[in-house]
């Protein structure tokens, strides 16, 4: 019996080894487990943030794009706004008869007739038509529509058209009877170009 238990005392150091590898193990065991737990929850985690990055990326690109046609829309704007101001201010008919009837009499035009029209507002910039008839060669009436074509004011031909004339001739030309209708125009004080946002404020001196 002695024997015995000096046996048993002699191999526990062996037990209390194997029992604390053992209890290692379980411990490793177990550690491993929790890591692959947390590794499978940070899984999900890393591919929603790569989401989230990818559409942080989108919209910084969009907004960058939004920004760069914000900007050329606000230059086409000011390039229709500085073109509508170098538009006369107003329509004087006095002035407008008084430039034709002088290229008119210049050429040697004959039976002139012309007659004020409507306004008419288009966006913005507002024409008024002025209807003309007279008698003419076509020469005269080439040089009459050049001369219109240069003038300081911008007009406009808006239509023409040459028929030959009834009356008898006199020289070896053949004489023609113009319609035409001839516009003038004025900004439009009114009209605002539509940019889609607030123009930015002017910036101060």
């Amino acid at each position: 019996m002695k024997d015995l238990v000096n046996n048993i005392i002699s191999k526990v150091h062996w037990l209390m080894l194997a029992y604390a590898a053992y209890s290692g193990f379980i411990l490793w065991d177990d550690h491993n487990l929790k890591m692959k737990e947390l590794t499978d929850q940070f899984a999900p985690v890393e591919a929603e943030i790569q989401i989230n990055q990818k559409k942080v990326k989108e919209i910084q690109e969009f907004v960058k794009k939004a920004e760069e046609s914000k900007t050329r829309v606000e230059e086409a704007a000011k390039n229709i706004e500085d073109a509508q101001r170098k538009l006369p201010a107003e329509i004087n008919d006095n002035q407008i008869l008084t430039f034709i009837n002088a290229e008119i009499s210049t050429l040697n035009i004959k039976d002139p007739n012309i007659v004020p029209g409507t306004e008419n507002t288009n966006n913005y910039f507002i024409s008024k038509p002025y209807t003309m008839k007279a008698r003419g060669t076509y020469l005269q009436f080439l040089v009459f529509f050049e001369r219109i074509g240069n003038a300081d004011r911008i007009y406009n031909v808006k239509s023409l058209k040459l028929t030959n004339s009834d009356k008898d001739q006199k020289g070896r030309f053949q004489l023609v009877t113009g319609d035409a209708v001839i516009e003038a125009f004025r900004y439009n004080p009114s009209f605002k170009v539509d940019r889609g946002f607030d123009p930015p404020a002017p910036t101060k001196p």
